[in-house]
């Protein structure tokens, strides 16, 4: 009997009593598919995969012409197995050394051309003018230049200098006012401490017992004195303290100002007989009493007192401050 392959179509001659009625296993000699093959009049519509279970194959041989498709297949199978040898044969066959003169260039070994010599003379010569000809090339590329370029540079000058200005600025800025900023590996950039310039002889001196008190003169009526004792902190001697005593109204406003050398201080008996005229003139002694108010040692205090007359009737209430001192000798 004659049976066909479902999938490339050869045909095969196939003996009828090797099938079995329930279909045998058959394998295609062209493409390699397995398919069922049932004895005359016994085919099966319902094909499953449980035919490849425990049955032998029967293998067959194509009859007539072989299809495209098997054609094909067959072709490219040789033509695989043709250039597999031919590698084979490539890779064990060592390739024939060069016959000496048969096509050996003048390259020589390298492959590079063989230079004829040149003398020293000749290589010197040669680089003077390789030298003279590329200064030539520049000069001329620089007379050419266009004008805008040239331009250009002109403009870019201002900028770089207005930068330059600004970063001028900036680190005199620092300098000037914080130089803190500086780091301490700039420290010789940093300006000299002048805390003392300027200073009038107060930012060191403290005030402790500050008081104030009434006192009824006999020849001047009623008096108000502030007193208290003056610390100079400074790391020399100062000399000369002047202070300022105020007295404020119940409406924070200054009614009254006066000036007094430290040093100067009066009982409660002395203000009581003195006259005002007495008392001003004391205050205005700068050596203080005693010349306690000369060279006045670190750490060293002094007492103090500003007599106040003609009080306000308002009067609330009272500041007194450091004006100036003097360094001590």
């Amino acid at each position: 009997m004659i049976i066909e392959c479902k999938n490339c179509g050869s045909k095969f001659r196939l003996d009828e009593g090797l099938l079995k009625k329930s279909g045998s296993k058959v394998r295609c000699s062209v493409c390699n598919n397995v398919f069922l093959a049932y004895p005359p009049g016994m085919e099966s519509a319902e094909e499953t995969d449980q035919f490849l279970l425990g049955q032998d194959m029967i293998e067959t041989e194509a009859i007539g012409p072989t299809p495209p498709f098997a054609k094909k297949k067959e072709a490219e199978e040789a033509i695989e197995e043709d250039f597999g040898k031919a590698f084979e044969e490539a890779m064990k066959t060592k390739p024939a050394p060069p016959v000496p003169g048969e096509g050996v260039s003048e390259k020589g070994k390298s492959g590079k051309e063989e230079e004829p010599e040149v003398k020293p003379e000749e290589k010197k010569k040669e680089r003077k003018a390789k030298k003279a000809k590329k200064e030539k090339e520049e000069k001329e590329v620089l007379a050419e230049a266009p004008e805008e370029k040239k331009a250009g540079r002109v403009r870019v000058l201002p900028i770089v200098l207005v930068i330059i200005l600004i970063i001028l600025g900036g680190a005199v800025a620092i300098y000037v006012y914080a130089p803190g900023l500086i780091p301490n590996s700039l420290s010789f950039l940093k300006p000299t401490k002048t805390s003392e310039i300027g200073d009038l002889g107060v930012r060191r001196l403290s005030f402790k017992g500050v008081s104030g008190s009434f006192v009824q003169s006999e020849t001047a009526g009623q008096l108000f004195a502030i007193k208290g004792i003056v610390t100079n902190n400074y790391p020399k001697s100062r000399s000369f303290i002047l202070l300022k005593g105020t007295i404020l109204d119940d409406k924070g406003q200054v009614v009254r100002t006066k000036l007094a050398y430290a040093g100067n201080v009066f009982s409660e008996k002395q203000l009581k007989q003195m006259s005002v005229d007495r008392i001003n003139q004391a205050m205005k002694n700068r050596f203080g009493k005693g010349r306690i108010n000369v060279n006045v040692r670190p750490q060293g205090s002094i007492p103090f007192m500003i007599i106040f007359e003609n009080l306000p009737e308002n009067l609330s209430e009272f500041t007194v401050e450091a004006v100036s001192s003097s360094p001590g000798k």
